[in-house]
């Protein structure tokens, strides 16, 4: 799959602020992702998996590696694959 094929693609909305820096849930001060429709801030797998339990409970399938800069990433939990950015 050419990873902007991926159809949850267009719901990726470059404009969404996170609500916070770290994990809503948590607190955690490690890894953390951001959902892109919504900004939810959730900690990854390799904590407690609130990134992935906020896609479970929304459905919201995209995520962005936060700190929001050049090197962050879109991964699309439906597809488990990353997606190019354009």
């Amino acid at each position: 799959m050419l990873k902007t094929d991926c159809n949850h693609y267009a719901e990726f909305v470059k404009e969404v602020t996170p609500h916070t820096e770290k994990c809503e849930v948590c607190s955690i001060n490690g890894p953390s992702r951001m959902c892109a429709t919504c900004g939810f801030v959730g900690c990854c797998e390799s904590m407690n998996s609130h990134d992935t339990d906020h896609w479970k409970e929304s459905g919201h399938p995209i995520i962005v590696r936060m700190p929001l800069n050049d090197a962050s990433w879109l991964w699309c939990y439906e597809h488990n694959d990353y997606l190019k950015d354009e």
